[in-house]
């Protein structure tokens, strides 16, 4: 799998998490617990680092951790990212204190398939939700940049159609509206398909 993550905008969120990790050891307050707070990327960084297409201003991403600790405001405390894009120029990377995982539609399973970035002698550990995955949370909103990030991901080869809607419709039965999800799966598909 080739991701890209020695581009100024990967540079940045991994700039970012180190800078989230320094925060949890200081509010941790004693012995590090290796993986104690987990990190899974999603939205456009996560589009980013599997397709190069494009970028974001912030990190969405869904917490996870063993300690009773207020990761929210602990976001709120990183500093942000300041970057230079080849294409764009100077941007600014933030942590996405608003992304919230209950809103998009997601299989049960996602985290599963998820991929390590950085899972060293760190509290924190990072890893990026699967293309397929990144793909069905998508389906929800299913807004034409949407269906431009999972056109992007089938055609760098992370998931075959039968792959995706088999997942897809799984996940369907988790969503509030599961006949609009269907109804985005199989728009989706024939936008894969004609591309």
């Amino acid at each position: 799998m080739n991701l890209y993550t020695d581009t100024p905008l990967a540079s940045a969120i991994f700039e970012l998490f180190e800078k989230f990790n320094e925060k949890l050891v200081i509010h941790l307050n004693e012995a590090q617990t290796h993986g104690a707070i987990k990190a899974f990327i999603f939205g456009g960084c996560a589009i980013h680092l599997f397709t190069n297409v494009r970028g974001s201003d912030d990190v969405d991403i869904e917490i996870s951790s063993a300690k009773k600790l207020d990761t929210h405001s602990l976001i709120l405390e990183v500093d942000d990212v300041y970057y230079t894009d080849p294409l764009e120029g100077d941007k600014v990377l933030s942590l996405d204190d608003t992304f919230n995982v209950g809103l998009p539609t997601l299989h049960p399973d996602y985290k599963e398939r998820v991929i390590p970035l950085s899972t060293g002698n760190t509290v924190l550990h990072v890893y990026l939700v699967s293309a397929i995955d990144i793909a069905i949370s998508k389906l929800e909103r299913c807004q034409a940049d949407d269906v431009t990030d999972i056109v992007a991901l089938y055609k760098k080869g992370y998931f075959t159609l039968d792959e995706f809607e088999e997942l897809a419709i799984e996940a369907s039965g988790y969503s509030i509206n599961p006949e609009k999800l269907r109804l985005n799966i199989s728009h989706v598909i024939i936008e894969c398909e004609n591309s």
